[in-house]
């Protein structure tokens, strides 16, 4: 059948002669894209999908978007270019449902670098854009400036460097603010976040390098990056040490440093987020490695629910902190304030912008201790946090409130390689609602 007849001229005949089961037999079989785009047809599907969303679909709720398992796998970049990277179908992944398809055929032949909302930034080897999931409007980004990066491409993976020498990584575009129809899609902030520079853009303009206080070769090590009331705000891996600019400044003169909430020899992945409210910065901190002393893998417990694997881990420490970064920026004191609880919220940290959850009508524990229900209130989620390598092995639940002896939640995926062209795994949130603004809702 051709859905898309379904959709054309606000009704012409076709939608009168379906049922409600029937309908639900339609979007039983489309991917979640097709899906929202068939509720956009009218008010009436777009009720009736709504209300079915209990049996096929979980809008609202986080979900790991990744490449379907059979792609998983080790080869040459040079191969799986030809066999595996033109493929455009992937996994949408409920922690406690079972998995959905999703068309994303603006992805041929390209990568993706970081997400917002319903807004995916990508890359093939010539160009950075950012391409909304449902409408697949597509917006060309303006390259680097020559004048500070030199970019090129090695067995067709995209390099860059600084025209001075050492070469840079690239971890990630975080998307601060996503385009809107109301500013004719040219009113977005992204960051370019590098392990060793910062690039800001927001759109109209040109990308603007963020200038640090340490000179070469004692480059910060950046490994987070967002933007918050029109700041610029960076955290380095090393210690923990947040750089943040005013963008408001054309110069982006050289920026605040807040010192760490905590100063120890552990290690610790460094993450940042905005408040729920959006007027707070948090850092979270998670110890690095996670394992157990005699160096024994826990065995994978399959999940019938969607095909994920999970393991049980010892606790691992996680600290949340916050402060309002401005105010003390005047009175020049930097205190971290511990988050001890998220209350009904969990946040969900990677290659993706934050997403803080309101998971209110879940539980902050299992019943009876195991590992599932997976999706939980009072959590922190982690999963990749850049796209270049598997720098941090697993997705992670960590409870910010834990029972004692009770393990963390790990979703274990399958190894990656240096070779490997798999997607990195990221948070994305499904919207049904992206029909009423976006999509054009018809009458009938």
């Amino acid at each position: 059948m051709d859905y898309s007849r379904l959709c054309r001229g606000g009704g012409d005949g076709h939608l009168e002669a379906l049922t409600g089961d029937n309908i639900n037999l339609i979007a039983a079989h489309l991917d979640v894209t097709y899906t929202v785009r068939l509720a956009a047809c009218s008010r009436e599907l777009y009720d009736m999908i709504s209300k079915d969303e209990g049996k096929m679909h979980h809008w609202d709720e986080p979900c790991l978007l990744m490449p379907p398992p059979a792609y998983w796998f080790d080869e040459h970049w040079d191969v799986a270019r030809t066999s595996r990277l033109h493929d455009t179908v992937y996994d949408l992944v409920p922690l406690d449902h079972p998995r959905r398809s999703v068309a994303l055929p603006f992805m041929h032949d390209r990568k993706w670098l970081g997400a917002n909302g319903d807004w995916i930034a990508a890359a093939d080897h010539h160009e950075w854009c950012l391409v909304n999931v449902y409408t697949e409007r597509h917006i060309p980004l303006p390259s680097l400036p020559d004048s500070k990066i030199d970019h090129s491409s090695f067995s067709y993976q995209p390099a860059y460097s600084f025209n001075w020498g050492p070469a840079i990584d690239l971890l990630k575009i975080v998307i601060c603010q996503v385009p809107t129809k109301g500013g004719r899609y040219a009113d977005y902030k992204l960051i370019a976040l590098f392990d060793k520079t910062i690039f800001y853009l927001e759109g109209g303009g040109d990308w603007r390098m963020l200038e640090a206080l340490t000179p070469a070769p004692d480059y910060p090590n950046y490994c987070d990056a967002i933007e918050l009331r029109g700041h610029v705000f960076a955290v380095d891996e090393t210690d923990g040490s947040t750089y943040f600019w005013d963008t408001a400044n054309e110069n982006l003169m050289l920026p605040f440093v807040i010192p760490p909430p905590v100063v120890d020899d552990q290690q610790y992945a460094w993450f940042l987020a905005p408040s729920a409210d959006g007027k707070r910065l948090m850092i979270i901190l998670t110890v690095n490695k996670i394992g157990i002393a005699n160096a024994e893998v826990p065995p994978d417990i399959p999940y019938a629910a969607n095909g994920l694997q999970l393991r049980q881990y010892p606790p691992v420490a996680t600290y949340v902190f916050e402060l309002d970064p401005l105010s003390t920026a005047r009175a020049g004191d930097f205190l971290w304030r511990q988050v001890n609880s998220l209350s009904d919220h969990s946040l969900f940290l990677g290659l993706n912008y934050p997403i803080i959850a309101n998971l209110k009508k879940r539980e902050s524990k299992a019943p009876d201790g195991t590992l599932v229900p997976f999706m939980r209130k009072n959590c922190v989620y982690t999963a990749y946090r850049n796209i270049r390598y598997n720098q941090y092995p697993k997705i992670l639940r960590c409870n910010l409130q834990p029972d004692e002896g009770e393990t963390v939640g790990v979703i274990s995926l399958p190894k990656d390689g240096w070779d490997s062209v798999r997607q990195a795994a990221m948070w994305f949130k499904p919207a049904l609602n992206i029909a009423r603004s976006v999509l054009p809702l018809k009458k009938q």
